[in-house]
């Protein structure tokens, strides 16, 4: 390995790329100075970031340091394992690598969402409820500062799909909602918490990953909009962000006629959506990334390298999650010999990473603290998530009444458990009003049976419904996690005026329930949240959230 360009410094925390830069004060000059100490499969290398696994079945210490060694990669994306673990291998690949690794994860609700030990901020649907992108801001400065403790320059965030399609198997609750105007405001907010405090943002998945019913994971989502109807939706929040500086971008892998027909072609892989539409039409010089290269939307029609090479001849700076990096290296390396890319485009996209590692920070070296990581990450997330749950708690319905009549502690009052694993609501509930009725519905149960539990509720002036444990996403039976007989006893108890509804997660759920005259959402499942449902029922606080979705059309 050749000697490192520049020296380590250590330091506890990772400082802002401001005031590193302040030591360097020539950014074109450092840059040009590293690309000059690489040779052309060195160069080609900084294309790539690669998958680093810091725990688990797909640990990968020793892939990576020989792609360190033998091809200079230009960075890491942490998918799984522990804080201290990352921070000790971020330290060992940093002090190993040639140029500066840039690191990033996808943390969209923090890096509890890849690493163990670590609590989740609030999913972006929850912050849709809320309209509080003074609160958005502080989320995302809070996970940025996650990121800078542990040595991250790119959070991939913010997700800015309008998620139009309630049958979304991949985005879901990972968009802010179906409202393109909240989606953008929303998505700056985060973006500027994150920029503001030293780590890029990212929006993805351009152009649009919202109006799909098949997972790209698995296949290849086709998206016949018109280009019209794209620009009116899919690609308005994009504009937006790209309007207030976003500085990195991520291409989608989805098939949209309207843009690209070439068949069962990726709009990653597409020439006429990265360069054409992002790059010129769109005006956006900030840096691109692909999605996943080894995500099925991609892999199934394109083999690994051949993959890559199409992906850099589109117009992408960032080559994420590669497969086969030398065979990925061979291909551009063939295509510079061809004349089918020439050194001069090669010369911009790594001087653009290597700009942006600049920009990070990266001219200077930076030891990570290992302890105590997990509890410095864990104390920067209490205050948001409380903050969250009772802005975003939304009371869709108070038609009956029954909400002013659980708060004056009037006649009598059960709670129904559905699907539950000892809920923190009804622990709640029970403090709060001692002589409350606990019943559950059983997870297996008769028509005879259900009959009698329904005879037996309408025998209380009030019924509070808890929809517990359910899944994020809608499942091939759209369920969200739940059995087709609690689904169909919901529905039926949706009839019944005694009844307050308590939906403890995906407000897609509703649609099953359009008839109920009372429902409260709270978008998760915490402390936090069974807290603030339970400050709605007793008149504590009112619900201010409002539904980032329409389940009920």
């Amino acid at each position: 390995m050749k000697k490192a360009i520049l020296p380590t410094l250590l330091c506890l925390f990772c400082f802002s790329g401001v005031q590193l830069s302040a030591q360097f004060p020539f950014k074109g000059k450092w840059v040009d100075s590293v690309y000059q100490t690489l040779n052309e499969q060195e160069r080609i290398g900084q294309l790539f970031m690669v998958a680093a696994y810091s725990g688990g079945a797909n640990k990968n210490q020793e892939e990576i340091d020989q792609l360190l060694t033998k091809h200079q990669i230009g960075g890491l994306i942490f998918m799984q394992g522990t804080p201290e673990e990352q921070a000790r291998l971020t330290n060992r690949y940093q002090q190993k690598a040639q140029v500066p690794l840039l690191i990033g994860m996808d943390a969209e609700w923090g890096l509890g969402m890849r690493l163990t030990g670590v609590r989740n901020f609030p999913r972006q649907m929850m912050i849709g409820a809320t309209r509080d992108t003074a609160l958005m801001y502080d989320m995302g400065a809070a996970i940025a500062a996650q990121c800078k403790r542990l040595g991250v320059h790119i959070n991939f965030a913010p997700d800015i799909d309008v998620n139009n399609n309630p049958k979304n198997p991949v985005i879901n609750f990972r968009s802010f909602g179906e409202d393109k105007a909240w989606v953008s405001r929303l998505g700056i907010a985060y973006m500027k918490g994150l920029q503001d405090h030293g780590v890029m943002a990212c929006a993805k998945h351009f152009p649009g990953h919202g109006d799909v019913e098949t997972d790209s994971h698995l296949d290849l989502p086709v998206v016949n909009k018109s280009r019209q109807e794209l620009n009116q939706m899919e690609l308005y929040p994009f504009k937006q962000l790209i309007n207030a500086g976003v500085q990195s971008i991520m291409i989608a892998h989805l098939s949209i006629p309207a843009l690209d027909p070439t068949p069962n072609l990726p709009t990653t892989l597409s020439h006429k959506v990265v360069t054409g539409l992002l790059r010129e039409e769109m005006g956006y010089h900030g840096l691109i990334f692909t999605d996943a290269l080894n995500m099925k939307g991609v892999t199934k029609h394109y083999p690994d390298g051949e993959t890559d090479l199409m992906a850099f001849l589109a117009g992408n700076d960032v080559l994420l999650f590669a497969q086969n990096v030398p065979l990925a290296i061979q291909k551009i390396q063939w295509a510079l010999k061809t004349g089918k890319v020439s050194q001069e485009e090669l010369e911009r996209r790594v001087k653009k990473i290597l700009s942006a590692k600049y920009d990070a920070g990266l001219a200077n070296r930076l030891n990570i603290k290992t302890e105590g990581v997990t509890d410095d990450l864990n104390s920067m997330i209490d205050k948001i998530t409380d903050r969250t749950a009772k802005a975003a708690v939304t009371l869709v319905k108070n038609e009956a009444q029954l909400l002013n009549r659980t708060i004056a502690g009037k006649g009598k009052l059960a709670y129904l458990n559905v699907h539950g694993q000892r809920p923190v609501l009804q622990g709640l509930l029970r403090t709060k009003y001692p002589d409350i009725k606990l019943l559950e519905l059983p997870a297996k149960s008769t028509a005879a049976s259900k009959q009698a539990l329904m005879k037996q509720l309408a025998g209380f002036d009030a019924v509070i419904i808890g929809v517990h444990d359910m899944a994020w996403y809608p499942g091939k039976q759209g369920f969200y996690g739940l059995s087709q007989e609690e689904v169909a006893f919901l529905s039926q108890m949706a009839g019944q005026k005694n009844v307050i509804f308590a939906v403890m997660g995906n407000p897609y759920l509703l649609k099953f329930i359009c008839p109920a005259a009372t429902v409260i959402v709270a978008y998760e499942e915490n402390k936090a949240t069974s807290q603030a449902v339970v400050d709605v029922l007793s008149g504590k606080q009112k619900a201010g959230g409002q539904l980032p979705v329409q389940a009920c059309k």
